[in-house]
């Protein structure tokens, strides 16, 4: 923070825009992502901070203004700085704070707030009902709660299969059974649906789901979790395939 933000106390009055833009402009995208995209989810700084974004934001938008910062513009600037810093201290200091370790390749931020940018971005249009599973299941995966996520990604890919199935069977009533087993079956014996996703579900349902839900099993490490992340995102990315794009309101 202080590398963004605190060069913005040496702006001062009859300075040229043009001379600071560069700092200015780093200070706001910097602000911006700390007050209102950030995981710390500020609550008794942002007030003082989205004060000091719109002051700053008064200045980049036109950043070949002849006339130079004027001394309220100056002062609004230090002073907002000053106080963001000493407000922003205090709310850290009583904040609970956890050190989350980056998981392989996956955005930290993304497995935590918003897990289904690793699906689909039709999947939240077309199975609604899968979205809150996924977001916990990328989010346990992100805290080390590897067998919680192995639940909450089954379930969304089941709600996927439920779709899928009304899909590739022209609205066929649904199995009386709500399990996997029974939705597999009802596709066999219809040979609908694509026999290549019939066979990953089944192998979903034999090799991870199934073991799952007995006490004695488990999933031990992220890298299982991750494993049937990447199991359960390919299938899904085929049966949406098959759903059709819900009519628009």
């Amino acid at each position: 923070m202080g590398y963004f933000l605190h060069p913005l106390t040496d702006i001062q009055a009859n300075q040229k825009i043009s001379d600071v833009i560069s700092t200015l402009f780093l200070a706001e995208n910097y602000l911006d992502g700390l007050i209102n995209k950030s995981v710390f989810q500020l609550k008794t700084s942002w007030h003082c901070g989205n004060k000091l974004l719109e002051t700053i934001k008064r200045l980049t938008i036109v950043p070949d203004r002849p006339e130079p910062i004027d001394y309220v513009e100056a002062y609004n600037i230090s002073s907002g700085v000053t106080e963001f810093e000493h407000v922003l201290n205090a709310e850290l200091g009583t904040m609970n704070m956890y050190l989350v370790s980056k998981k392989r390749g996956y955005d930290t931020t993304d497995l935590i707030l918003q897990g289904t940018v690793l699906f689909p971005e039709d999947l939240p249009s077309k199975v609604p009902e899968a979205v809150p599973d996924i977001q916990e299941g990328t989010r346990c995966i992100a805290f080390e709660l590897h067998t919680a996520a192995g639940f909450h990604l089954h379930r969304a890919n089941e709600s996927v299969l439920h779709r899928y199935y009304d899909a590739v069977t022209n609205g066929a009533t649904r199995p009386t059974g709500r399990s996997m087993g029974d939705y597999l079956k009802a596709l066999q014996d219809a040979n609908a649906g694509d026999v290549k996703v019939r066979s990953a579900l089944r192998d979903l349902k034999d090799l991870h789901r199934n073991p799952l839900i007995h006490p004695e099993d488990s999933l031990e490490s992220a890298d299982e979790a991750i494993a049937l992340l990447g199991s359960i995102h390919s299938v899904v990315v085929h049966m949406l395939k098959a759903i059709p794009t819900p009519p628009t309101t």
